[in-house]
């Protein structure tokens, strides 16, 4: 590795950074604790960039290095005792740049991420699918991640993960891991999933569910008795299903509610909010899957469910209750907690004692 790309990610890792941005003709950049900070560093040139991005590319990518580029080039870098990226190589006005998401080592448990203890009972179910879901850098991976660590240091079982590139590296502990990565062991999440069926797995995570050959079979694997984790790109748990359910013609959507509403777990959603102490901490919104639930997706009564949740049922949250209590318990500012409320104004009164929403049952954060 380039003596001035080892330095920059070393101060990075050092710094706290979840992420290392190079891009020509801009100085080195890193985000710490959610917001972007400049190295105080020269600008980097086109061929530093494109340098760095050909000393850490797997020796399979360098063939065409520029094409493979401007197709898209993920993969993922390790510096053995230090920690894993996540890479994204690009172009910009026709100059390189690349993204490297840090991936620490050690994988925090459910407790180090601050996160409610329902989410650990949700890992340990042992049936149905469970769906992350968040903006980019919400902190999914992590999560799930920490869901996996837990059932693996919980069961005798087998787990197969599928992603793209592979992020945390799982160690055997009670369980039997498998970890494929996309482009590396395996053409497609699809092709992935459909072998993994064949390999006696017990729990499936699927880094993504890109396409609805993908969709259909983590469906299949949950309603023939797997435990099934997966990412969606989405905001709430109504909108998740609302996403999932428009990858589909319309002739199959009566199905598709059936085999949600029959293998859904858990939808977790998630965002990552600044604390008081400049640190990030999740809040999440979660819907179990339960009769109730069970009824109102089949019945494609979506717009129901965010009232449902407020409920606290099985140890369901709200995003804005969740907000609140870590406002009351002074984790968040007021103004951090207006930024990522759900319904501000109804946020707003509660914060004021106008209304209370209720937060009893919930883990203290």
């Amino acid at each position: 590795m380039a003596a001035d790309l080892q330095k920059i990610i070393r101060f990075a890792f050092e710094n706290g950074a979840s992420d290392v941005h190079l891009q020509a003709d801009a100085p080195p950049m890193m985000r710490i604790s959610g917001q972007m900070r400049s190295a105080k560093a020269d600008p980097l040139t086109d061929e530093q960039t494109l340098e760095f991005i050909a000393d850490i590319a797997p020796d399979s990518m360098k063939g065409d290095i520029d094409a493979a580029i401007i197709q898209g080039l993920d993969f993922s870098y390790t510096i053995p005792e230090l920690c894993r990226f996540r890479c994204s190589a690009y172009r910009h006005l026709g100059k390189f740049g690349i993204t490297m998401r840090i991936i620490r080592s050690e994988i925090p448990s459910i407790e180090d991420l601050h996160l409610p203890k329902v989410v650990g009972d949700i890992a340990l179910a042992r049936r149905g699918l469970t769906l992350m879901t968040g903006t980019t850098g919400s902190g999914k991976t992590t999560t799930l991640a920490a869901m996996i660590d837990l059932i693996n240091k919980t069961y005798q079982t087998k787990i197969i993960t599928v992603e793209d590139p592979i992020e945390f590296v799982h160690a055997n502990h009670k369980a039997l891991i498998s970890q494929l990565e996309v482009g590396l062991d395996t053409p497609s999440f699809s092709h992935a999933l459909r072998q993994a069926l064949r390999q006696d797995p017990d729990v499936i995570l699927v880094g993504e569910l890109r396409d609805v050959d993908s969709l259909r079979m983590a469906l299949q694997a949950a309603d023939t008795g797997h435990q099934v984790f997966s990412t969606v790109h989405s905001a709430t748990a109504s909108q998740t299903i609302e996403r999932i359910i428009a990858m589909f013609p319309p002739a199959e959507h009566k199905l598709l509610l059936s085999q949600l509403a029959g293998t859904l777990e858990a939808i977790i959603s998630q965002r990552l909010l600044t604390t008081l102490e400049h640190g990030r901490r999740p809040a999440v919104e979660i819907l179990r899957g339960n009769p109730v639930s069970e009824k109102l997706i089949l019945e494609n009564r979506l717009a129901e469910l965010s009232d449902y949740i407020e409920t606290g049922e099985s140890g369901m949250q709200s995003f804005d209750q969740h907000i609140l209590k870590m406002y009351q318990d002074k984790v968040i500012s007021g103004t951090e907690a207006m930024r990522w409320a759900s319904r501000p104004e109804s946020l707003a009164m509660a914060m004021r004692g106008i209304k209370t929403m209720d937060t009893r049952g919930m883990s203290a954060q």
